[in-house]
């Protein structure tokens, strides 16, 4: 069933238009609604129980990143005159915000009498504000007003978030014995597709004449698009964002027919870069109105390499560039017209903020790759975490070339973030990093494999995107760090800033030095499948600025080992492994660590690997191969397709081994026993 706004959301809110009598930050009533509005797609989730949403008093409401959760919600409060909260402006949340924002809004007398209703959005940006108890008793709060509600039917009230803070949120009422129906935004299907960026051109160019050029020109954009973007077609070109890029590409086309001869010819890859690259290219073509002493000046300024140093300038506060060498009438004809072209740059929102997710991620690129911005932008961006631009990795990729592309292990944590934050529910993402070659020399010796594993719930597609980058350096993850794997003993790695770290399961960081820097580390799982344990382990003592024991949420450990972790607040985290005499079995036991650890939840009860990695040479060098013959011969590890599953009981009953023992590195002499018997077969 599709929840449209006219059959859904105004028949469960049958209110009167609110209006607050002491309007509060991010409290916005009497919503405004939207003029090129074109409705996505709604759907109630299958994975979060069965919670009936035309009765529950509670609804949550699910969107990759950049899908149109904020324009949903905001049309919603429009046609059905429910308040509008915006978390990333409100104040931050805590146990009274829904009740004291009623109270001061003057709505708690409205709320009770069931005639006001309340959307909250933007979870994922309230959790980065706060901490865990503080959300927590946001929660509370929540579910406690929506018990208050007078009616048998209540009118609901529903919060808005991308696809991870749902899972977190829904996770937290289900423990509070709360039962909240998840509801997701889907991806414009092509039809749709095209009405949404025919309605932006519409929106864009009211006077325009050429309605079926224009369409036509979309439509054709839009296919190449999805051919470009085969992995995620259908999703790529199905994202408000990038409808909105397209859309204003061709609204800016005085002839919409030259460019649709320009696509059919061929002349360039339509990508989501080369869209937006148009777009800078059209505003070089500016500098033809101005009148310069040397005609050759139209080509040497203004371009988009210094259209985007410009931005970034005014985007990240940082002094704009220095005007070239001119004369002086071309140096005061060129400055006037930068101080009108740059704050009405169509990159820009009229202030210093990009106008679109989009626009913002090639802006964060471009900073990332230059000198001047790049450290001001890695601040800026790796603290978002959860809330990370879903673009920014497709533009930052697209500008390399290669098959494995290499990039800065600074950027690792950024490109992963943005990975993450495409995932819909039940998709799933993991990093890997370890030794190009374990063995390498020379030039190979300090560099590393970075894997993003990608697997899309839906269609059970998967692909894995190879980078090769550097075991020296620093790689830097965001203050949330979900399913990772890092093995580089020679690394530094840091997690943060942020005022707490969350480590969701399986983490495994194996590094040179460690440093966490925040206040608090909870440890969590969001799930019951056994892949659930922590593992960090650095040579040197770990950098952190922690000050409290570790939260631990759910089925799921932590360990920690690292000269002198058995101090507060690790003393009982750490774990400290040590080392086995014989150096052949060590790395055995280190062979069938890595083989059990490599093993990822791939539906409920089941851990599960593509064969082919672990059938890769990295995995089965030395004893490796043997350890894995002897896993499957012994079915611990079977055949299911083109995946490996890994039966948990089996290992213990067999091994004598836990996957969160294996994480830990501790070994019990049953399996030492078992790796002994395999070298001695083998």
């Amino acid at each position: 069933m599709n929840f449209t706004i006219e059959e859904f959301w105004k028949k469960r809110f049958q209110i009167a238009p609110a209006e607050t009598t002491n309007p509060q930050p991010g409290w916005v009533s009497a919503q405004l609604p939207l003029g090129a509005f074109v409705e996505a797609p709604l759907v109630q989730s299958g994975e979060f129980g069965t919670a009936d949403p035309d009765t529950s008093p509670l609804i949550l409401v699910s969107a990759p990143g950049a899908v149109g959760k904020s324009t949903l919600a905001k049309q919603i409060a429009a046609l059905t005159g429910a308040i509008y909260v915006d978390l990333a402006t409100a104040e931050p949340v805590g146990g009274n915000f829904l009740s004291g924002g009623l109270a001061k809004s003057g709505l708690f007398g409205t709320w009770q009498a069931n005639t006001t209703a309340v959307l909250i959005d933007g979870l994922d940006e309230a959790r980065i504000r706060v901490t865990q108890g503080g959300f927590e008793s946001f929660l509370g709060d929540v579910v406690q007003m929506a018990k208050t509600r007078s009616a048998q039917t209540p009118v609901p009230t529903v919060l808005f978030g991308r696809t991870g803070a749902i899972q977190d949120t829904w996770l937290l009422l289900s423990e509070a014995g709360v039962n909240a129906p998840v509801m997701e935004i889907g991806f414009y299907p092509p039809a749709q597709s095209i009405e949404f960026a025919l309605a932006r051109v519409r929106d864009r160019k009211p006077d325009r004449s050429h309605e079926g050029p224009e369409r036509e020109a979309l439509t054709l954009l839009l296919e190449r698009l999805k051919k470009s973007t085969s992995r995620d077609g259908d999703r790529f070109a199905g994202y408000a964002p990038v409808l909105m890029a397209v859309a204003d590409r061709v609204a800016g086309e005085a002839n919409p027919s030259g460019l649709i001869a320009e696509i059919k010819g061929g002349g360039q890859p339509v990508t989501l870069e080369t869209v937006v690259d148009a777009i800078l290219e059209r505003e070089h073509a500016k500098l033809g109105s101005l009148e310069f002493t040397s005609s050759s000046l139209h080509d040497q300024l203004y371009t988009s390499g210094e259209q985007l140093d410009r931005i970034c300038a005014r985007v990240y506060g940082q002094p704009a560039p220095a005007l070239p060498k001119l004369s002086p009438q071309d140096a005061k004809t060129y400055g006037q017209a930068l101080d009108t072209w740059v704050p009405e740059h169509p990159f820009l929102d009229g202030t210093a903020k990009p106008s679109s997710a989009v626009f913002e991620a090639r802006i964060a690129v471009h900073a990332l790759q230059s000198k001047e911005f790049e450290e001001q932008a890695r601040r800026v961006e790796l603290p978002r975490g959860t809330a990370a631009n879903p673009f920014l990795a497709d533009f930052y990729l697209n500008s390399k070339s290669g098959q494995t592309q290499e990039i800065r292990p600074e950027h690792l944590g950024i490109l992963y973030s943005s990975i993450r934050a495409t995932l819909a529910l039940g998709d799933t993402a993991s990093l890997q990093i370890e030794p190009l070659d374990e063995d390498a020399q020379e030039e190979d010796a300090l560099s590393a494999l970075a894997e993003i594993s990608v697997e899309r719930g839906s269609t059970g597609e998967s692909h894995t995107l190879e980078l090769k980058t550097q075991q020296v350096g620093t790689i830097h993850l965001s203050p949330h760090v979900e399913d990772v794997n890092i093995t580089l003993q020679l690394a530094k790695v840091e997690v943060g800033p942020g005022a707490e770290i969350t480590f969701v399961a399986p983490v495994n960081i194996q590094c040179g030095q460690l440093l966490i820097n925040a206040e608090r580390v909870i440890v969590e799982a969001l799930t019951d499948d056994p892949s659930t344990s922590v593992y960090l382990e650095s040579n040197s003592s770990s950098g952190t600025t922690v000050s409290t024991v570790p939260t631990i949420r759910g089925n799921t450990s932590l360990s920690v080992a690292w000269p002198n972790s058995a101090v507060f607040p690790w003393t009982s985290f750490s774990a400290n492994p040590a080392a086995n005499q014989d150096p052949r079995i060590e790395e055995g036991l280190r062979r069938l660590r890595k083989f059990v650890i490599a093993f990822r939840s791939h539906s409920k009860g089941s851990l599960r690997r593509y064969r082919d990695k672990l059938d890769h040479a990295r995995m089965t060098k030395g004893v490796g191969q043997a350890i894995l013959d002897a896993l499957k011969q012994q079915g611990i590890i079977t055949v299911v397709g083109e995946m490996y599953d890994l039966n948990a009981d089996a290992l213990g009953a067999k091994v004598g081994a836990t996957y969160a023992e294996c994480m830990s590195r501790q070994f019990s002499p049953r399996t030492v026993e078992f790796v002994e018997t395999v070298l001695k077969a083998d």
